[in-house]
């Protein structure tokens, strides 16, 4: 049984430690575009600040709720008290005593008095220098009862800042309701708006290598060209539809254990998780023609069995049939450049003499042997990162000038290094020279100006994260190996 629960035996044969694509709420493995770092950074230093209310729309599925339990991990890493109301059929004093409870505050014999516990509380909250934050999910469920409570909570405050900071997160009906007349003193103090939208194209075939590599499989599992545009097709770029498509797609390579998901497979799982898309299209017989020439790509490039297998069952592709023809040649080709970085890597591996490395790396490494390889590597001054999903080495990157091996291997992409640092993990208060060091790679970023003093503090800690954020990667108190690639070369920097 993994940390998340039994797990599937078609995913445990697949080599997933967890879940990858999960009908609930995933903060653990979050992905983030640029977009979505700025909006959460925004919204923490609004909350962090006292600033007021924060409001995210969105429609069904687009990641708000999974978006809401990652920002309440940093605000609760950055010691704030936060109380999390996702059942919205509360309303009134209920939903007023589910704050309190939260709060770890006792009923009071009446609403006046609950208001009374309540402020007493943020005083001395707020004299400690904590913040307090009241997340609510699905407020467009909200009643005018329950939106005059807010109004009132948001006017219990200081002579400067307000003691309880409110997220308001729901469907765009809630806009509706904050257009209301009689609350406008409410929707007057919201100072963010943060919209959540579907992924591009782009940015859903990042999230699904993401997802996988995040998962335990390391990225050995693949979508095809034409099977990402299909994806990005039937789901509008709506996680949750990404995620019920992947589901189905992964139970069905998992009998042959295959690497590669197809255009035919994907429309497969489409139709069973029962997605559809409206007939906009007025040239039938195009769209055939272009899924004739699919089956017959199919049929070179994975022989007479793949082709059957993976687009038999296939529905029409309405809607994508013009990139479809495009996409062939660019997949068809896309194995060049891997397979003539091979002989370089070797090369750059025997320079310093780890030429037996090769193989393993260009072909495949379970975690088991994984971390001896990292751990022996280390030994001996070298770091080795794998480049994690949906992002790419930095377009400055030569090899020649940093040092540096690479290769575009079948396992993933992955560089090494002679490095003046192992991976580390970090603590509030840790004293420590990984910690010193890692304090002026972040003063070389511009993302720390504080003393260099070893100490793993709130500056640090809230640097480290920032650092974090901006390449795309999910906050945590560890320095890996692909962050120490990016901090100890110069394109590492995030700022001009």
């Amino acid at each position: 049984m993994s940390e998340h629960g039994t797990l599937p035996v078609h995913l445990q044969a697949l080599g997933f430690h967890r879940n990858p694509f999960p009908q609930t709420p995933d903060a653990d493995c979050y992905f983030r575009t640029e977009e979505i770092a700025q909006h959460s950074l925004e919204a923490f230093h609004c909350l962090r600040a006292g600033k007021g209310f924060v409001l995210m729309t969105g429609e069904v599925g687009t990641g708000k709720s999974t978006f809401l339990r990652s920002l309440m991990d940093e605000l609760h890493h950055a010691d704030c008290a936060v109380s999390f109301v996702f059942n919205t059929f509360l309303q009134g004093r209920d939903l007023l005593l589910a704050l309190n409870r939260d709060f770890g505050l006792a009923p009071g014999s009446d609403f006046a008095q609950d208001i009374d516990l309540l402020n007493h509380y943020l005083i001395e909250q707020y004299a400690a220098g904590r913040c307090c934050v009241l997340v609510i999910d699905d407020a467009q469920n909200l009643n005018s009862e329950s939106l005059e409570l807010l109004r009132l909570l948001s006017n219990l405050e200081t002579r400067q800042n307000k003691l309880l900071q409110i997220v308001l997160s729901g469907q765009p009906e809630l806009l509706d309701l904050l257009e209301k007349k009689e609350i406008r003193q409410l929707t007057s103090r919201i100072v963010q708006h943060i919209q959540r939208w579907p992924f591009t194209r782009e940015e859903c075939e990042r999230y699904v290598n993401f997802r996988i590599s995040k998962a335990g499989n390391d990225g050995r599992i693949v979508l095809s060209k034409m099977a990402n545009w299909a994806l990005h097709w039937y789901s509008k770029g709506n996680p949750r539809k990404i995620h019920a498509i992947m589901d189905r797609c992964l139970y069905g390579i998992a009998p042959g254990l295959k690497q590669t998901i197809g255009v035919g497979l994907l429309a497969s799982g489409v139709r069973e998780v029962g997605i559809s898309q409206k007939k906009n299209w007025r040239a039938p017989i195009w769209i055939s023609a272009c899924l004739a020439l699919v089956l017959t790509a199919s049929w070179f490039w994975s022989g007479p069995h793949g082709a059957v297998s993976s687009v038999a069952s296939a529905t029409p592709l309405n809607g994508i049939s013009k990139e479809l023809s495009s996409v062939a040649t660019a997949e068809k080709s896309s194995a060049s450049p891997q397979e003539n970085s091979v002989p370089r890597s070797l090369a750059c591996l025997r320079q310093f003499g780890l030429e037996n490395l090769h193989s393993d790396l260009e072909h495949g490494l379970d975690a088991f042997k994984r971390r001896s390889i990292v751990r022996d590597l280390s030994t001996q001054g070298f770091a080795l990162a794998f480049v994690p999903a949906g992002l790419r080495l930095p377009d400055s990157l030569d090899t020649a000038t940093h040092r540096v091996c690479l290769s575009l291997g079948r396992a993933g992409t992955w560089v090494l290094w002679k490095s003046a640092m192992a991976p580390f993990d970090l603590h509030r208060g840790l004293v420590s020279d990984q910690v010193k060091w890692l304090q002026e790679r972040l003063t070389d970023n511009k993302l720390y100006s504080d003393e260099l003093d070893g100490v793993y503090g709130r500056r640090t800690i809230d640097a480290l994260h920032q650092f974090q954020r901006w390449h795309g990667l999910a906050t945590e108190d560890r320095v890996d190996a692909w962050q120490l690639f990016l901090l100890e070369h110069e394109f590492g920097k995030v700022t001009s």
